[in-house]
């Protein structure tokens, strides 16, 4: 037999094999990179709804769906009134002297802001709050909850907006904490309380319409105690 010398033997196939492990490999790490792209997705999948569920059951009952009352933001649901919670009763010191309760506006609507004179939003809803107190007249009482600052910056923000009704000194957030979630990160807040003193939905944020709460003070002065009380 004739042997072959070694420079006429077939190459070996060396830059292929590379070729294969190198596509391999990319393969590979496109396989898992979706992989772990459709993982966060799943994730950020739940995470929403967790949030939207949050979102639902604080403003109130029957989710984001529910019945929606004209002239409110869509979103904001009246909590049913067999799901209400009663309000906190207990009278706490005002600003400026004197005391206040839920329990002085039994049988009547009661709206209920919470603020600081240092929080901007809080500032800014102000007059909006003060054109809706006189929107709605007797149909409902107003009261204030003033927290997390001194009473003197409290009563400054009272004189130069010329607040119409009183406002709780609650330096310590003693009296907010008993609603619940209230405190320096989710203010303004705005509570409407039903003539049966049950807490029936919560505006979080900036109020921007003296119509929107009109209109869920109308909604619920209209309740009758027989519709209530199913």
């Amino acid at each position: 037999m004739t042997e072959q010398s070694p420079t006429n033997r077939p190459a070996e196939p060396v830059g292929s094999s590379v070729s294969d492990v190198v596509d391999g490999e990319l393969a590979t790490a496109v396989v898992e990179r979706k992989r772990r792209s459709v993982a966060t997705f799943l994730v950020v999948v739940v995470l929403v709804g967790g949030a939207l569920a949050v979102l639902s059951s604080t403003l109130g009952g029957g989710g984001l769906d529910c019945e929606p009352i004209p002239g409110v933001r869509a979103g904001v649901c009246l909590t049913p009134p067999e799901d209400r919670a009663s309000a906190p009763t207990a009278a706490a010191p005002t600003v400026g002297g004197g005391e206040a309760s839920v329990a002085d506006s039994a049988g009547k609507v009661l709206v209920v802001n919470f603020w600081a004179a240092w929080c901007g939003p809080c500032r800014a809803e102000q007059p909006v709050l003060n054109a809706a107190y006189e929107l709605v007249g007797d149909k409902a009482d107003f009261l204030g909850v003033a927290i997390q600052d001194s009473e003197v910056n409290q009563q400054a923000h009272i004189d130069e907006f010329a607040m119409p009704y009183p406002s709780i000194f609650d330096q310590a957030n003693t009296y907010s904490a008993t609603y619940g979630a209230i405190g320096a990160r989710s203010i303004p807040t705005t509570i409407f309380i039903d003539k049966q003193g049950r807490v029936a939905v919560r505006l979080f944020g900036e109020v921007v319409s003296a119509q929107e709460v009109a209109a869920l003070v109308d909604r619920l002065a209209s309740e009758t105690e027989t519709s209530s009380a199913q």
